[in-house]
């Protein structure tokens, strides 16, 4: 992944892009977590409120892939339906999981 093109998208260094992303992946984990325990609870409108969070913080910083699947999810559950949505949240996690491994291979962290 190019984090400089991806930061000189949105106006921001590469370094000021990396700070981004540290902030996204404390909030990130935090909604994939409280989205996977709507989706156990049977509670749509938890599980918007993490979806549109995520969706909001990748689509900002130019995580497309990212952003399509949480765009997918929050569509689906605002619509009060959490049908399908297990695997969408799969889908969503590994996405998540691979810009993590990136970065660490680009941080050395």
């Amino acid at each position: 992944m190019d984090y400089k093109e991806l930061g000189e998208n949105i106006g921001l260094d590469e370094d000021e892009f990396i700070e981004m992303l540290d902030i996204f992946f404390e909030s990130g984990s935090a909604d994939l977590e409280k989205l996977d325990a709507a989706i156990r609870e049977g509670n749509a409108g938890k599980a918007h409120e993490a979806s549109h969070s995520l969706k909001g913080s990748a689509g900002n910083l130019g995580l497309e892939k990212i952003f399509e699947i949480a765009k997918a999810i929050d569509d689906k559950d605002r619509e009060g339906s959490l049908e399908g949505l297990d695997e969408m949240v799969n889908d969503l996690r590994r996405e998540y999981d691979l810009l993590v491994q990136d970065y660490k291979k680009h941080t050395g962290g």
